[in-house]
């Protein structure tokens, strides 16, 4: 399985490659007026509004450090587009699928390179009223 992989906080995350629309730099965003905390704001990309989610504040770990390295990980909601604000974006890599076992409110873990890698379930990992994401094609 081929995974996009990055960090929040202490833990090493992947997003299997169908759910990945577009990997963006970071960009200013503007933030929504009485949005939750979770949300970091909203960017214009090529002529759409884009959501885009702070993984850091969604999954506790702060705010998004502004490395060099952050990005914003874009993927299919309904029929737009969300952004996943994520640090050490960098790595496409290919990994075992998964084999039972191994779930965490991450999603299923994994092991990479002697490491646990938590396979990300989007669906199970976003608040409730967030649309569902669209199956990868």
């Amino acid at each position: 399985m081929l995974v996009l992989t990055f960090q929040i906080g202490p833990n090493r995350l992947a997003l299997d490659i169908r759910r990945v629309r577009e990997v963006v730099p970071r960009v200013e965003l503007t933030r929504t007026a009485g949005g939750p905390s979770w949300l970091a704001g909203s960017f214009v990309c090529r002529g759409r509004v884009v959501p885009v989610v702070d993984m850091h504040r969604l999954l506790g770990a702060g705010e998004c450090p502004p490395h060099l390295s952050s990005r914003i990980i874009l993927v299919p909601m309904g029929d737009g587009l969300m952004g996943l604000l994520a640090a050490q974006v960098a790595d496409i890599k290919e990994i075992a699928a998964p084999v039972g076992g191994g779930h965490s409110e991450l999603g299923q873990a994994v092991v990479d390179d002697g490491a646990v890698l938590h396979l990300l379930d989007l669906a199970r990992l976003l608040p409730d009223g967030v649309p569902l994401l669209r199956a990868p094609a």
